[in-house]
């Protein structure tokens, strides 16, 4: 009987660990909630509502990313094309009726990640 507690208990132990491992996760956002969470980050840049709205539709845009497979990339390619996609939007803000700074602003504001910056990745 005490050698099946003791397996039963290294087992568990060992799949709690695997689950562990895997993070927290959390649930996914909806796009709402995105959204929304997205206009919450542009408010101390004091932008209008509408202003907001345009920030996000740019933002949340992902046409500049078609058929792109940035795994792929080296990494100085892979750079020099999220630079490429930065401006393409900075000059969509502006011509949304955001000033050049704000523009730069927001795109730097957007770009931060949530919990510091770090990324992901299988590293």
């Amino acid at each position: 009987m005490k050698k099946v507690i003791v397996c039963v208990a290294i087992v568990l132990g060992c799949s709690m660990t695997a689950v562990m491992a895997q993070g927290g996760g959390g649930q996914q956002m909806t796009p709402e909630e995105r959204i929304a969470m997205m206009k919450e980050r542009l408010k101390p840049l004091g932008l209008s509502d509408v202003q907001a709205d345009s920030a996000v539709a740019v933002m949340t845009d992902r046409s500049y990313m078609a058929g792109m497979n940035f795994r792929e990339m080296a990494a100085e390619e892979r750079q020099a094309k999220m630079k490429e996609i930065a401006d393409a939007r900075e000059k969509r803000l502006v011509k949304a009726g955001l000033s050049a700074e704000l523009a730069k602003k927001v795109i730097e504001t957007m770009s931060m990640r949530p919990g510091g910056g770090r990324g992901g990745g299988g590293k």
